[in-house]
Formats: C-alpha cells, sequence, structure tokens
C-alpha cells in the first residue's frame, strides 16, 4: 500500500489563514501558529461586536429622538408612550431619521402623540385604549364600586341579548 503524503492539503489550509490574516501586524500576518490564533480572535470579536452594533445603533436613536423631542417640550418615555396610544406604529430608526433629517413631519409626529397623550400625572382608561375589559387590581376600597359596574355589564349584555332575539323573527317574517 503506497504512503499518503499529506503536503497539499496543509498548505491548502495553512494558505487559506495566512488570507484571512492580510493586512495584519508583525508575525501574526506571516507565520501560520500567530495567525491561526489571529483570525480566530478576529472571528469571535466580529461575532460579538456583530450583536453590540445592534445595541448601539439601537441607543444612539434613541438619544437622537429624545434630543428632537426635548426641544419639542416633551419627554421621550411620554412621546413613545402617545405614540402607542394613538396607535402609530413607527420604529426607532425611522423616528430618528425623521427627527434629524425632516424635522416639520416629525413635529406633526409629535403633535399627535401629545394630543393622545391624558394630562400629566394622570392614567388613561385602559379598557377604551385596548378595546376590551382592562384588568384592574382591586382593593378593599373599590370592591363595591367594581361590583356594581360588574352587573351594569351583564345588564347591557342582557339587553343586547334581548335585542338580537327580537331581530330574528322580524328576519323570519320578511322571507
Amino acid at each position: 500500500m503506497p504512503r499518503i503524503k499529506r503536503g497539499v492539503t496543509s498548505h491548502r489550509r495553512h494558505k487559506k489563514i495566512i488570507k484571512a490574516a492580510k493586512g495584519y501586524r508583525g508575525k501574526r500576518k506571516n507565520v501560520f501558529k500567530l495567525a491561526k490564533n489571529a483570525v480566530m480572535k478576529a472571528g469571535m470579536n466580529a461575532y460579538r461586536d456583530r450583536r453590540l452594533k445592534k445595541r448601539t445603533f439601537h441607543q444612539l436613536w434613541i438619544l437622537r429622538i429624545n434630543a428632537a423631542c426635548r426641544s419639542l417640550d416633551l419627554k421621550y418615555s411620554r412621546f413613545i408612550y402617545g405614540l402607542e396610544l394613538a396607535g402609530i406604529t413607527i420604529n426607532r430608526k425611522m423616528l430618528s431619521e425623521l427627527a434629524m433629517n425632516e424635522p416639520e413631519v416629525f413635529e406633526k409626529i409629535v403633535v399627535q402623540a401629545k394630543a393622545a397623550l391624558p394630562p400629566e400625572g394622570e392614567a388613561p382608561d385602559l379598557s377604551k385604549l385596548k378595546g376590551g375589559k382592562a384588568k384592574a387590581k382591586v382593593t378593599t376600597n373599590t370592591k363595591l364600586a367594581y361590583s356594581e359596574k360588574k352587573e351594569e355589564e351583564k345588564k347591557e349584555e342582557e339587553e343586547i341579548k334581548k335585542e338580537k332575539k327580537v331581530e330574528e323573527p322580524k328576519e323570519k317574517e320578511e322571507k
């Protein structure tokens, strides 16, 4: 059985690593042992920093939006809350771009968000906002009011059911 020489494959592997280390300083660019470690470390840094880059840009966008909002007498947190209440769904990247490049458009958005906000220190009616029933924390002071509301809701539901029953026979008669 003939002997197998591995020089070709190892040379190819070495060339690949040395090519990846192109542009590095000192022996890291042309000595395989050092180049291998340098390329490995560069890969780890690149992987970590691709994720870090997303965080950094998100912070930058928030910073820009906050600066633009403060110039219009509104805090960033209140602005984002106002956008949610107004039903405006624009991501922070686009808001940041608008704040920098299109201040008139950004100002209109801020005005809409301000209009949707409740007065400072007051909470909005969550049941109206969410379109359903709000889950409220029931304390001893509000138990009576809560039970009264439940009774009113039941009465309204019964009235709606009665109206539906009255409408159904009329439709049958028309046919």
